[in-house]
């Protein structure tokens, strides 16, 4: 009997080795065969977003903003909507446009975004004292807000919530003691001596206004911006005032008698004035004529920048029938020294003219010089105590 050699019973060993792998091969793709992995895939056709819009713009689209919810109606999704080219297919399409999206969000700002409110004190014997918390406010997050409902719209989503970022307040009560609030820069004076009692009550609302508002080093005043609405919801009642040269009975008559006493603190704390205008002619509320500031809301301002090296601190008060605005802050050693107000060109019908300079010192020495004129048409015909 012959015996097989080494060589060939080593090449069997490999046959038989590798016929197992084969059918163990085998057998593992008929397996996969059987359990359908292998199958053909199942072609899915591509379709165009166009052929979506109906669907996504057909009811309504809802945003929540913090706890609100708001309805976008399908007319609004569908001209967020704007024709383009596929550029690997040349196909016609349409896609969701981020410049309408972001134009309607900015449109919305308004109603969302909410400014943020300082602290408030008011200083007693050098004291702060009746704090008032701050309050934060809101602002809508525009970029971020405008992928959150593109991302919506494009995933068929009904719904999507904007994101509002929260703006802290600039002056909080934790802060107070480093503000710098240490020294009265500016006092101002006026006297509201036989004002109809609807007078003295909107002179009374007003200058609450303004009681223990801060500004922040560089920051500018407006008076109309603090002032907000005048009307009977706010507090106000229906008094004479100025408008066009004429007397009318309009909510809120006598807040000039709040501006011209604020503009004079102001004046007298060296502060520098952006806006300023006097009244269309004389009124006695406002003696020495030349020392007031007229305001009307969304028409006439009185502005002035605190550029003192700390912050500022406006209060005000009435004593007997005299309205007083002090502006606390930190001294940088400023002086100021008035000449005038002086009146001239004075005219039979009671039109006339005045100045007054304001010069600012640093120790002796003279920095600034200012004029500062006004001119004053003949009064109306009407005589009344209730002029603004």
């Amino acid at each position: 009997m012959n015996t097989p050699s080494k060589k060939f019973i080593t090449f069997l060993s490999r046959l038989s080795l590798t016929g197992i792998i084969i059918l163990g091969g085998f057998h593992f793709s008929f397996a996969f065969y059987i359990t359908g992995v292998a199958k053909e895939p199942k072609k899915v056709a591509v379709k165009t977003f166009a052929e979506e819009i109906g669907k996504l713009s057909a009811n309504n689209f809802y945003i929540y903003i913090q706890s609100d919810k708001k309805v976008i109606p399908p007319e609004v999704i569908k001209s967020w909507f704007e024709p383009y080219t596929r550029s690997y297919s040349g196909k016609e399409d349409i896609r969701v446009s981020s410049e309408k999206v972001e134009t309607y969000l900015d449109s919305i700002t308004t109603s969302v975004n909410i400014q943020p409110i300082n602290a408030k004190f008011t200083l007693v014997d050098g004291k702060a004292q009746d704090f008032t918390p701050s309050v934060y406010g809101q602002s809508l997050d525009v970029k971020a807000s405008k992928k959150v409902i593109i991302n919506a719209i494009i995933n068929g989503h009904s719904e999507a919530t904007l994101l509002v970022k929260l703006v802290e307040p600039a002056i909080t009560l934790d802060r107070v003691n480093e503000l710098g609030i240490t020294t009265l820069i500016g006092r101002g004076e006026s006297d509201f001596s036989g004002s109809p009692p609807s007078r003295i009550h909107n002179i009374k609302v007003g200058s609450a206004k303004y009681n223990g508002t801060i500004l922040k080093p560089g920051e500018e005043f407006s008076f109309n911006e603090l002032l907000g609405e005048v009307d009977a919801e706010n507090g106000y009642q229906s008094e004479l005032v100025i408008k066009r040269g004429k007397l009318i009975y309009e909510y809120g008559g006598g807040l000039c008698q709040v501006s011209t006493t604020l503009f004079r603190s102001a004046i007298m704390a060296g502060l520098p004035i952006l806006e300023r205008k006097p009244h269309s002619f004389p009124v006695r509320y406002y003696d020495p004529q030349g020392f007031d500031a007229t305001v009307y809301p969304g028409v006439v301002d009185l502005r002035f920048k605190n550029d003192t090296p700390g912050h500022t601190l406006i209060q005000s008060r009435i004593e007997g029938a005299k309205l007083i605005f002090d502006i606390y802050g930190t001294s940088d050693g400023r002086k100021v020294v008035l000449e005038g107000p002086l009146q001239h060109d004075q005219k039979a019908n009671g039109s006339m003219k005045a100045h007054f300079i304001r010069k600012t010192y640093q120790g002796d020495l003279l920095v600034k010089e200012e004029r500062f004129d006004s001119s004053y048409g003949a009064p109306a015909p009407l005589e009344r105590n209730s002029l603004e």
